[in-house]
């Protein structure tokens, strides 16, 4: 019985893992999500790579301290706000996209928008719409892998 019930705990670890090793997604797999979705939602891939990779180096399963959840490091606030899971990687990404495009029309600039995402709108414009001094090192390494994603011609 002993050993049964040591193959069934052995093939229940087995399985577990290999469950979640095929249902997580890869590098590549969130990379090419955040291409098309940014594509289809008319908002430059590149930027929205660099911001993913600074936010969470394209993991949809890390969590901050603070709570934000997934590659875009979303707020259950701000998913909510916009009808999101950010637990599930389609959403988490579409989520990140919108809160960028609202950034950016809201502030018609890339850095500004990238500094909102950052540090929140009212950060920026309590700095008189100018990049707040915490967030300047986060806008330029978003910046600078801007544009190596630019170059390479995503």
């Amino acid at each position: 019985m002993r050993s049964l019930l040591r193959k069934i705990s052995f093939f229940s670890v087995v399985f577990s893992l290999l469950i979640t090793n095929v249902c997580a997604a890869t590098t590549e797999d969130v990379k090419q999500n955040i291409i098309k979705q940014a594509k289809e939602m008319g908002v430059e891939p590149a930027i929205m790579l660099s911001i993913a990779k600074m936010e969470s180096g394209f993991r949809q399963d890390i969590k901050s301290r603070s709570g934000h959840i997934g590659v875009f490091q979303l707020s259950h606030v701000t998913a909510k706000k916009m009808g999101l899971d950010p637990y599930k990687l389609e959403d988490n990404v579409k989520g990140g996209i919108l809160y960028y495009k609202n950034m950016y029309s809201l502030f018609n600039s890339m850095e500004l928008a990238v500094a909102a995402y950052n540090a929140g709108p009212d950060a920026i414009k309590r700095n008189n719409n100018a990049i707040p001094k915490n967030s300047q090192p986060f806008v330029n390494r978003i910046m600078s892998d801007y544009k190596i994603y630019k170059q390479s011609n995503i």
